[in-house]
């Protein structure tokens, strides 16, 4: 019995906003054929967005507090690339908090990406 997800042996994937509809990250919505990552970098997306929004934080000043890149983190809320983990420890070090829910596997495997970030 394969338990794979569709896509997920697949390396070297377009970026996220390429297997989506609709405005990232808000209003995107993932193809049902969609590589796991892509509801990963969906929830992901919102969630920094929330928080830019909530503490009234540019992406660059985000990307700032973080070290990396200064277009980093607007690029992965645009869904225009798939943040690697050194990266996403970054984030969570330099805003303090989770940035993916625990259980968001679970989700994926619905091929769903409705799910709220780790606070709503």
């Amino acid at each position: 019995m394969d338990t794979r997800l569709p896509g997920s042996g697949v390396r070297g994937d377009k970026a996220p906003l390429t297997y989506t509809t609709g405005e990232w990250p808000r209003h995107a919505v993932a193809n049902p054929d969609a590589p796991v990552g892509v509801h990963y970098s969906l929830v992901l997306a919102r969630t920094i967005a929330d928080i830019a929004e909530r503490e009234k934080l540019s992406h660059r000043a985000i990307s700032r507090k973080a070290m990396l890149n200064p277009t980093a983190v607007g690029r992965i809320v645009r869904g225009e690339l798939y943040p690697d983990l050194a990266t996403l420890a970054r984030l969570e070090v330099a805003l303090q908090t989770d940035l993916l829910p625990p259980g968001l596997f679970r989700e994926a495997r619905q091929g769903t990406s409705t799910v709220d970030g780790p606070d709503g």
